[in-house]
Protein backbone atom coordinates (compact mmCIF):
# COMPACT_ATOMS: atom_id res chain seq x y z
CA UNK A 1 0.00 0.00 0.00
CA UNK A 2 3.33 2.28 0.85
CA UNK A 3 4.67 1.79 -2.63
CA UNK A 4 1.17 2.46 -4.50
CA UNK A 5 0.56 5.41 -2.68
CA UNK A 6 4.22 6.68 -2.98
CA UNK A 7 3.75 6.05 -7.33
CA UNK A 8 0.27 8.13 -7.19
CA UNK A 9 1.67 11.13 -5.27
CA UNK A 10 4.51 10.72 -8.43
CA UNK A 11 1.92 11.23 -10.93
CA UNK A 12 1.40 14.91 -11.76
CA UNK A 13 -1.74 16.07 -13.47
CA UNK A 14 0.07 16.20 -16.75
CA UNK A 15 0.66 12.56 -16.77
CA UNK A 16 -2.94 11.58 -15.79
CA UNK A 17 -4.17 13.17 -18.94
CA UNK A 18 -2.23 11.96 -21.31
CA UNK A 19 -3.25 8.35 -19.75
CA UNK A 20 -7.05 9.60 -20.17
CA UNK A 21 -6.87 10.97 -23.50
CA UNK A 22 -5.23 7.53 -24.81
CA UNK A 23 -7.35 5.68 -23.48
CA UNK A 24 -10.57 7.66 -25.26
CA UNK A 25 -8.16 7.51 -28.52
CA UNK A 26 -8.30 3.64 -27.76
CA UNK A 27 -11.74 4.03 -27.24
CA UNK A 28 -13.03 6.41 -30.11
CA UNK A 29 -10.96 3.51 -33.21
CA UNK A 30 -12.53 0.62 -31.68
CA UNK A 31 -15.81 2.24 -32.02
CA UNK A 32 -14.72 3.32 -35.62
CA UNK A 33 -14.29 0.24 -36.83
CA UNK A 34 -17.33 -1.23 -35.39
CA UNK A 35 -19.11 1.01 -37.09
CA UNK A 36 -17.57 0.81 -40.65
CA UNK A 37 -18.24 -3.24 -39.94
CA UNK A 38 -21.60 -2.89 -39.37
CA UNK A 39 -22.46 -0.92 -42.22
CA UNK A 40 -20.97 -3.25 -44.63
CA UNK A 41 -22.88 -5.72 -43.10
CA UNK A 42 -26.30 -4.05 -43.98
CA UNK A 43 -24.66 -3.05 -47.43
CA UNK A 44 -24.33 -6.37 -48.62
CA UNK A 45 -28.17 -6.88 -49.27
CA UNK A 46 -30.57 -4.26 -49.99
CA UNK A 47 -33.28 -3.08 -47.64
CA UNK A 48 -37.00 -5.43 -47.29
CA UNK A 49 -39.40 -4.53 -45.52
CA UNK A 50 -38.77 -6.76 -41.82
CA UNK A 51 -42.19 -7.89 -41.11
CA UNK A 52 -45.64 -7.33 -42.55
CA UNK A 53 -48.84 -8.64 -41.52
CA UNK A 54 -52.01 -8.17 -43.86
CA UNK A 55 -55.05 -6.30 -42.23
CA UNK A 56 -57.58 -8.07 -41.45
CA UNK A 57 -60.16 -9.46 -44.11
CA UNK A 58 -63.02 -7.14 -42.18
CA UNK A 59 -60.46 -3.96 -42.17
CA UNK A 60 -61.36 -1.79 -45.60
CA UNK A 61 -58.04 0.11 -46.40
CA UNK A 62 -59.52 4.05 -46.78
CA UNK A 63 -58.48 4.89 -50.51
CA UNK A 64 -59.60 8.89 -49.19
CA UNK A 65 -56.41 9.16 -46.99
CA UNK A 66 -54.11 11.84 -47.98
CA UNK A 67 -51.20 10.68 -49.96
CA UNK A 68 -48.15 10.31 -48.15
CA UNK A 69 -44.67 11.78 -49.54
CA UNK A 70 -42.29 9.13 -51.32
CA UNK A 71 -40.57 6.92 -48.60
CA UNK A 72 -36.71 7.54 -49.32
CA UNK A 73 -34.65 5.17 -50.07
CA UNK A 74 -33.63 2.76 -47.57
CA UNK A 75 -36.74 1.83 -46.78
CA UNK A 76 -36.84 1.55 -42.63
CA UNK A 77 -39.96 0.05 -41.25
CA UNK A 78 -40.45 -0.27 -37.49
CA UNK A 79 -41.98 -3.87 -36.30
CA UNK A 80 -45.58 -4.10 -35.97
CA UNK A 81 -46.82 -5.95 -32.58
CA UNK A 82 -47.62 -9.60 -33.20
CA UNK A 83 -50.54 -10.77 -34.54
CA UNK A 84 -52.60 -13.63 -33.79
CA UNK A 85 -53.08 -16.01 -36.83
CA UNK A 86 -56.28 -15.61 -38.52
CA UNK A 87 -58.80 -18.52 -38.26
CA UNK A 88 -58.86 -21.46 -40.58
CA UNK A 89 -61.78 -20.97 -43.21
CA UNK A 90 -63.93 -24.60 -43.78
CA UNK A 91 -64.59 -24.44 -47.00
CA UNK A 92 -62.21 -26.31 -49.76
CA UNK A 93 -59.64 -24.36 -51.74
CA UNK A 94 -60.58 -24.69 -55.12
CA UNK A 95 -57.75 -24.87 -57.44
CA UNK A 96 -57.49 -24.32 -61.09
CA UNK A 97 -57.17 -27.60 -63.18
CA UNK A 98 -53.63 -26.74 -64.51
CA UNK A 99 -51.70 -25.13 -62.38
CA UNK A 100 -48.42 -27.38 -62.22
CA UNK A 101 -44.82 -26.03 -62.64
CA UNK A 102 -43.23 -29.02 -62.46
CA UNK A 103 -41.59 -30.73 -65.28
CA UNK A 104 -42.63 -34.21 -66.23
CA UNK A 105 -39.32 -36.66 -64.97
CA UNK A 106 -37.73 -37.40 -68.69
CA UNK A 107 -35.41 -40.52 -69.07
CA UNK A 108 -31.63 -39.13 -68.78
CA UNK A 109 -29.59 -39.04 -72.56
CA UNK A 110 -26.24 -38.53 -73.81
CA UNK A 111 -26.39 -36.64 -77.12
CA UNK A 112 -23.35 -36.83 -79.81
CA UNK A 113 -24.03 -35.47 -83.34
CA UNK A 114 -27.70 -34.50 -83.62
CA UNK A 115 -29.48 -31.27 -83.14
CA UNK A 116 -31.63 -30.53 -79.76
CA UNK A 117 -33.63 -27.57 -80.63
CA UNK A 118 -35.31 -25.44 -76.96
CA UNK A 119 -37.76 -22.80 -76.71
CA UNK A 120 -37.01 -19.50 -75.04
CA UNK A 121 -40.35 -17.95 -73.62
CA UNK A 122 -40.73 -14.58 -72.77
CA UNK A 123 -42.62 -13.27 -69.71
CA UNK A 124 -45.23 -11.94 -72.32
CA UNK A 125 -45.32 -15.54 -73.74
CA UNK A 126 -45.93 -17.38 -70.69
CA UNK A 127 -48.85 -15.43 -70.46
CA UNK A 128 -50.42 -15.48 -73.50
CA UNK A 129 -50.25 -18.89 -73.29
CA UNK A 130 -51.76 -18.58 -69.28
CA UNK A 131 -55.09 -20.48 -68.97
CA UNK A 132 -58.23 -17.69 -68.92
CA UNK A 133 -58.79 -18.44 -65.21
CA UNK A 134 -54.79 -17.50 -64.36
CA UNK A 135 -55.09 -14.18 -67.03
CA UNK A 136 -57.90 -12.87 -65.78
CA UNK A 137 -55.92 -13.08 -61.87
CA UNK A 138 -53.44 -11.07 -63.57
CA UNK A 139 -54.92 -8.47 -64.93
CA UNK A 140 -56.83 -7.85 -60.92
CA UNK A 141 -53.75 -8.39 -59.79
CA UNK A 142 -52.01 -6.01 -61.92
CA UNK A 143 -54.63 -3.70 -61.26
CA UNK A 144 -54.40 -3.64 -57.48
CA UNK A 145 -50.80 -2.70 -57.72
CA UNK A 146 -50.71 0.40 -59.61
CA UNK A 147 -53.96 1.54 -57.99
CA UNK A 148 -51.82 2.72 -55.33
CA UNK A 149 -50.27 6.31 -55.93
CA UNK A 150 -46.42 6.42 -57.13
CA UNK A 151 -46.33 2.91 -58.19
CA UNK A 152 -45.24 2.48 -61.72
CA UNK A 153 -44.52 -0.66 -63.74
CA UNK A 154 -42.02 -2.16 -66.00
CA UNK A 155 -41.71 -5.50 -68.15
CA UNK A 156 -38.60 -7.20 -69.15
CA UNK A 157 -38.02 -10.54 -70.75
CA UNK A 158 -38.02 -12.74 -67.44
CA UNK A 159 -40.65 -10.39 -65.38
CA UNK A 160 -42.63 -7.74 -64.38
CA UNK A 161 -41.66 -5.54 -61.75
CA UNK A 162 -43.42 -2.60 -59.77
CA UNK A 163 -41.52 -0.06 -58.22
CA UNK A 164 -41.65 3.27 -55.90
CA UNK A 165 -39.04 5.50 -56.80
CA UNK A 166 -35.93 2.95 -57.03
CA UNK A 167 -37.60 0.45 -54.73
CA UNK A 168 -38.93 -2.49 -55.98
CA UNK A 169 -41.59 -3.45 -53.81
CA UNK A 170 -43.45 -6.48 -55.96
CA UNK A 171 -42.62 -8.17 -58.91
CA UNK A 172 -45.15 -10.78 -60.94
CA UNK A 173 -43.33 -13.79 -62.89
CA UNK A 174 -44.61 -16.98 -64.19
CA UNK A 175 -43.06 -20.17 -63.26
CA UNK A 176 -43.97 -22.96 -65.10
CA UNK A 177 -48.33 -22.41 -65.69
CA UNK A 178 -48.60 -20.80 -62.35
CA UNK A 179 -48.66 -17.10 -61.66
CA UNK A 180 -46.86 -16.05 -58.84
CA UNK A 181 -46.16 -12.57 -57.07
CA UNK A 182 -43.07 -11.92 -55.48
CA UNK A 183 -43.11 -9.16 -52.42
CA UNK A 184 -40.40 -7.06 -50.89
CA UNK A 185 -40.52 -8.94 -47.20
CA UNK A 186 -39.14 -11.40 -45.18
CA UNK A 187 -40.70 -14.51 -45.73
CA UNK A 188 -40.53 -15.23 -41.82
CA UNK A 189 -42.96 -12.40 -41.12
CA UNK A 190 -45.94 -14.67 -42.78
CA UNK A 191 -44.99 -17.98 -40.66
CA UNK A 192 -47.92 -18.87 -38.72
CA UNK A 193 -50.20 -17.18 -40.84
CA UNK A 194 -53.04 -18.58 -43.84
CA UNK A 195 -50.45 -16.99 -46.37
CA UNK A 196 -48.11 -19.86 -47.20
CA UNK A 197 -45.57 -18.20 -49.12
CA UNK A 198 -41.75 -19.51 -50.49
CA UNK A 199 -38.66 -18.33 -49.39
CA UNK A 200 -36.22 -17.32 -52.57
CA UNK A 201 -33.33 -15.03 -50.78
CA UNK A 202 -30.84 -17.11 -51.98
CA UNK A 203 -31.71 -16.69 -55.35
CA UNK A 204 -29.80 -13.68 -56.94
CA UNK A 205 -32.18 -12.30 -59.04
CA UNK A 206 -34.98 -11.94 -56.84
CA UNK A 207 -32.67 -11.21 -53.37
CA UNK A 208 -34.81 -7.86 -53.02
CA UNK A 209 -38.42 -9.30 -53.60
CA UNK A 210 -37.38 -12.71 -51.14
CA UNK A 211 -41.00 -13.62 -50.80
CA UNK A 212 -43.35 -15.86 -53.38
CA UNK A 213 -46.70 -16.88 -53.55
CA UNK A 214 -48.03 -18.71 -56.11
CA UNK A 215 -51.53 -17.87 -57.10
CA UNK A 216 -53.46 -20.92 -58.41
CA UNK A 217 -57.06 -19.88 -57.09
CA UNK A 218 -59.36 -17.29 -56.42
CA UNK A 219 -59.08 -17.60 -53.00
CA UNK A 220 -55.13 -16.94 -53.47
CA UNK A 221 -55.96 -13.85 -55.44
CA UNK A 222 -58.01 -12.46 -52.71
CA UNK A 223 -54.63 -13.70 -49.97
CA UNK A 224 -52.15 -11.32 -52.75
CA UNK A 225 -54.29 -8.35 -52.34
CA UNK A 226 -54.50 -8.49 -48.39
CA UNK A 227 -50.82 -9.10 -48.37
CA UNK A 228 -50.24 -6.01 -50.94
CA UNK A 229 -52.64 -3.93 -48.75
CA UNK A 230 -50.47 -5.07 -45.57
CA UNK A 231 -47.28 -3.58 -47.64
CA UNK A 232 -48.53 -0.48 -48.85
CA UNK A 233 -50.31 0.25 -45.46
CA UNK A 234 -47.07 -0.27 -43.37
CA UNK A 235 -44.99 1.93 -46.00
CA UNK A 236 -48.72 4.87 -45.59
CA UNK A 237 -48.89 4.53 -48.58
CA UNK A 238 -52.52 4.98 -50.18
CA UNK A 239 -54.81 4.25 -53.17
CA UNK A 240 -55.03 6.44 -55.77
CA UNK A 241 -59.11 7.90 -56.44
CA UNK A 242 -58.54 8.73 -59.82
CA UNK A 243 -56.84 5.18 -60.77
CA UNK A 244 -59.10 3.58 -63.45
CA UNK A 245 -58.78 -0.36 -63.99
CA UNK A 246 -57.53 -1.33 -67.71
CA UNK A 247 -58.41 -4.89 -68.91
CA UNK A 248 -54.59 -6.84 -69.56
CA UNK A 249 -56.63 -9.96 -71.08
CA UNK A 250 -53.85 -11.27 -73.86
CA UNK A 251 -55.68 -14.14 -75.93
CA UNK A 252 -53.83 -17.07 -76.46
CA UNK A 253 -51.37 -17.76 -79.24
CA UNK A 254 -48.90 -20.37 -80.42
CA UNK A 255 -45.36 -20.43 -80.89
CA UNK A 256 -45.22 -19.71 -84.24
CA UNK A 257 -47.06 -16.37 -84.20
CA UNK A 258 -45.16 -15.86 -80.96
CA UNK A 259 -41.69 -16.21 -82.67
CA UNK A 260 -42.37 -13.52 -85.44
CA UNK A 261 -42.98 -11.48 -82.85
CA UNK A 262 -39.79 -11.88 -81.13
CA UNK A 263 -41.47 -13.07 -77.87
CA UNK A 264 -40.08 -16.30 -78.16
CA UNK A 265 -36.95 -17.65 -79.50
CA UNK A 266 -35.42 -20.55 -80.88
CA UNK A 267 -32.49 -22.22 -79.62
CA UNK A 268 -30.70 -25.11 -81.35
CA UNK A 269 -28.00 -26.77 -79.72
CA UNK A 270 -24.82 -28.55 -81.81
CA UNK A 271 -24.36 -32.32 -80.56
CA UNK A 272 -24.39 -35.72 -82.14
CA UNK A 273 -26.42 -38.69 -82.29
CA UNK A 274 -28.38 -39.47 -79.07
CA UNK A 275 -27.94 -42.61 -76.69
CA UNK A 276 -30.78 -43.71 -74.39
CA UNK A 277 -29.14 -44.42 -70.91
CA UNK A 278 -31.46 -47.78 -69.33
CA UNK A 279 -30.56 -49.92 -66.92
CA UNK A 280 -30.93 -53.47 -66.92
CA UNK A 281 -30.71 -56.29 -64.86
CA UNK A 282 -28.46 -59.60 -65.05
CA UNK A 283 -30.56 -61.55 -66.59
CA UNK A 284 -30.58 -58.97 -69.60
CA UNK A 285 -27.16 -58.77 -69.62
CA UNK A 286 -26.42 -62.25 -70.16
CA UNK A 287 -28.74 -62.09 -73.34
CA UNK A 288 -26.99 -59.05 -74.25
CA UNK A 289 -23.38 -60.94 -73.78
CA UNK A 290 -24.90 -63.59 -75.58
CA UNK A 291 -26.25 -62.36 -78.48
CA UNK A 292 -23.11 -60.12 -79.23
CA UNK A 293 -21.26 -63.36 -78.58
CA UNK A 294 -23.49 -65.21 -81.78
CA UNK A 295 -22.90 -61.94 -83.87
CA UNK A 296 -19.03 -62.44 -83.75
CA UNK A 297 -19.02 -66.02 -84.66
CA UNK A 298 -21.13 -65.66 -88.10
CA UNK A 299 -19.18 -62.94 -88.99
Amino acid sequence: MNILTALLAKLTNETLLVILISVLTVFVVLLTVLGIIFIIALRRRRPVIKVIMAPSLNEEYSATQPVAEAVPAPMQTAELPPVAPAAPVAEPEVVAPVDDDREDEAPQYITEGAERVHYNRSYQAKLCQLPNESKEWYTALKNELLSYDKIKDRTSWRRETFRMGRNALARIAVRGKTLCLLLAVEPAGYEGTKYKVEDVSDTANTVDTPTLFRIKSARRLKYAKEMIAGIMKELRVYKNPEFEPQDYFMPYEGDMALMERGLVKRVVSGTTRVYKIEEVDADEQEELDESSTTEVKDV
